[in-house]
Order: C-alpha cells, then sequence, then structure tokens
C-alpha cells in the first residue's frame, strides 16, 4: 500500500514540475465531495449514528497537442490512497479512428464510458451498486490495462459510435481481509487477453435516443493472497438505452454476467439492471428515481469469492445545481440485499474545479 501511495505522489510531483516548465501546459482539473449518511441496517453503531464523509479528491490532468493526447487521473482516497485510476495515450487519425493505450474505463455499456471518478458528473450520488468500482466491492471489470479503438461514423439510420479493446484479464486478489477485482496493471495472471466491444447508435428518426451493446469476455483467475482458488471463463453482455424529451431523461442498462467454471464445466448465468428517470426544472432542480436490480447464482465461485449477494435498491433524489460546477443532491434508499432490507439516507455537496 505504501510503495502505491509513494508511487502516485512521485508521478504527481513530476508531472507539476514537468507542467510548469513546459511550453505545452496540463490541463489541471479536478473534484471533490463532501457526504453525510445514515443507515437503519444496524441496531446500534456508526451506519445508525450517521456521519460525515470526505468523499475523493480527483485530480484530472489532460493535453492535446495536435493529434495526440494525454490524460492522467488520480484520485486521493480514504487513508491517504493515492490511486491512478486512469492514464492513457491517444492518437486521433480521424472522427472515424481513434487509438488509445494505457488504463481506462472497459469499454461497457453507458454508465461506466459516460461517468468517471468526479461524482459532481453523475446524477446520483452513488453509482448503481453493481458498477461500481472495484476497490468498492464492484463485480464487474470497470477498468482495464490494454489497447482501444474507437470511433464515430454517420451512416443512413443515424450516428454509430463503435469501439474494440484488447487488454489485461482482471484477477481476484485479497485487500485488506477481503476479496476484490483487480484490473491487473501491471501484468496478466490469465492465459488470455481480455477482449470487449462496444456500439452505440443515435438514430435520426427518434431525437434524443440512444441505444447500445456491449460486450466483455475474459478468464478470470484468483491470485495466491485467495485462500480459495478461482478460476472462471467469464462472458459479460449488455444493453444500454438513454433517451431525453423535453426536460425528461431516461436511462437503462441490463447486464449478463456468465461464468463458467471451467473445472466441473458448469455455467452460471446473473442478471444486473437499473433503471433511472430525471426531470430538470429551470436547469436548477433536478428530481430522479432510479431502481436497480442483481439476481445471482448461489453457486457461482466468482461471485461467491466477491462476497455478493442478490440485490434491490430503490432511490429517490433530489439534485440541485448551485452553478454548472457545483451541486447539492439528498437522496432516500431502500435496499434489500441477501434478504436484509434496510433504509439509508445522505446528502452530498459535490463540487468539480
Amino acid at each position: 500500500m505504501k510503495k502505491r501511495v509513494m508511487g502516485g505522489l512521485i508521478l504527481l510531483i513530476s508531472i507539476l514540475l514537468l507542467n510548469g516548465q513546459s511550453s505545452h501546459a496540463f490541463e489541471l482539473n479536478g473534484f471533490t465531495d463532501v457526504s453525510f449518511n445514515k443507515s437503519t441496517k444496524d441496531r446500534v453503531g456508526e451506519s445508525r449514528n450517521g456521519n460525515f464523509a470526505f468523499g475523493t479528491l480527483d485530480l484530472y490532468l489532460a493535453q492535446t497537442m495536435d493529434d495526440i493526447d494525454i490524460l492522467v487521473e488520480l484520485v486521493v482516497e480514504e487513508g491517504d490512497v493515492l490511486d491512478l485510476e486512469r492514464v492513457s495515450l491517444g492518437y486521433t487519425f480521424s472522427d472515424a479512428l481513434r487509438l488509445r493505450i494505457g488504463r481506462f474505463h472497459t469499454p461497457l455499456g453507458f454508465w461506466n464510458t459516460a461517468y468517471h471518478h468526479g461524482v459532481q458528473l453523475q446524477p446520483t450520488i452513488e453509482r448503481p451498486e453493481f458498477l461500481k468500482f472495484e476497490d468498492e466491492g464492484g463485480i464487474l471489470p470497470v477498468h482495464v490495462v490494454g489497447v482501444y479503438a474507437s470511433g464515430k461514423v454517420g451512416t443512413p439510420v443515424g450516428v454509430l459510435e463503435y469501439g474494440a479493446m484488447l487488454g489485461n484479464g482482471p484477477k481476484i486478489t485479497n485487500e485488506g481481509g477481503r476479496n476484490v477485482l483487480d484490473p491487473n496493471n501491471i501484468s496478466d495472471n490469465n492465459p488470455g487477453k481480455a477482449i470487449a466491444f462496444n456500439a452505440a447508435l443515435s438514430p435520426a428518426a427518434v431525437g434524443g435516443l440512444k441505444v447500445g451493446v456491449s460486450g466483455h469476455i475474459a478468464e478470470v483467475r484468483s491470485d495466491s493472497a485467495v485462500l480459495t482458488p478461482v478460476e472462471v471463463d467469464q462472458t459479460i453482455l449488455s444493453a444500454d438505452v438513454v433517451y431525453t424529451i423535453a426536460n425528461v431523461d431516461i436511462a437503462g442498462e441490463y447486464f449478463s454476467i456468465k461464468d463458467k467454471d471451467p473445472s466441473t464445466d458448469k455455467d452460471y448465468t446473473n442478471s444486473a439492471y437499473y433503471g433511472l428517470i430525471t426531470y430538470t426544472y429551470k436547469e436548477k432542480w433536478i428530481p430522479y428515481l432510479m431502481y436497480e436490480n442483481k439476481a445471482i447464482k448461489e453457486a457461482d465461485p466468482y461471485l461467491i469469492s466477491l462476497g455478493s449477494l442478490d440485490t434491490e435498491e430503490t432511490t429517490a433524489g433530489l439534485r440541485y445545481n448551485i452553478n454548472y460546477r457545483s451541486s447539492l443532491k439528498g437522496e432516500y434508499r431502500k435496499i434489500t440485499d441477501g434478504g436484509v432490507e434496510w433504509n439509508e439516507y445522505a446528502a452530498q455537496w459535490a463540487l468539480a474545479f
């Protein structure tokens, strides 16, 4: 852990020093947030008491030089951990073809490619539970190290966006006494590389509509830190839709997560989805409602290792845009996880700078 913090600090200081000496200065931006959470999950304890919490300090550095772009995203998290969340080099041949190499968000679905680590960007306080980042208990490989080709082309039926990726497959490791996904940043313990694709169409006949499909295929292996070894061949397929009409925005995604245990030749197919609707009033007030559901196979070794259970959550919230860089959000959540039901109340002040 200390090596990760020191490495991130050295990288950040080096970039800032070079930034001051270079004629091509980086554009330095950032995000931060403070929140309050209270839960009825425990009869006594910290969650019942309610707590204020500093979220993350997200430093975002970007530079474009002709057709080349550089992106670095560093996040300071709880415990003074400095994580290098994204770092990539890109080259734009044309609108139809852009090549990127490094660590970036896996091109899976809508939310994971539209909203990154700055929570000011997303409509809600938290991401859908199954789309949370790996170190927060997420079950999907939302980060990847590899190469990604993408583009946008006009067709007779509308604008088509596409992407194809080749990268390191994820692994399961143990951090702080719990198993989590790891993107395999500097090595790959899987026999084959992960591949992913995505395609989205904005049809000319229906303004404000965008429909997409995506997929991710990988071999997932645990490392030596995991007491019970895990080995699955994983196929993730998803479909998403986003629709804007007047002041109403609708978004939804469905994921099928198929894990095959090669030792028993058994398949386990799990599902996860969410639906979100928001209404914007005078560009300031945005009430929203989100429902999400995750249904898993209890014998799936992959999800057993990650401690994932059936989950159902309904979120009702209100966002107030102070200006285009800052917002206040308040939420009520009704959650059922593994048959246990509780309520949560949350508020957040998010800021982009």
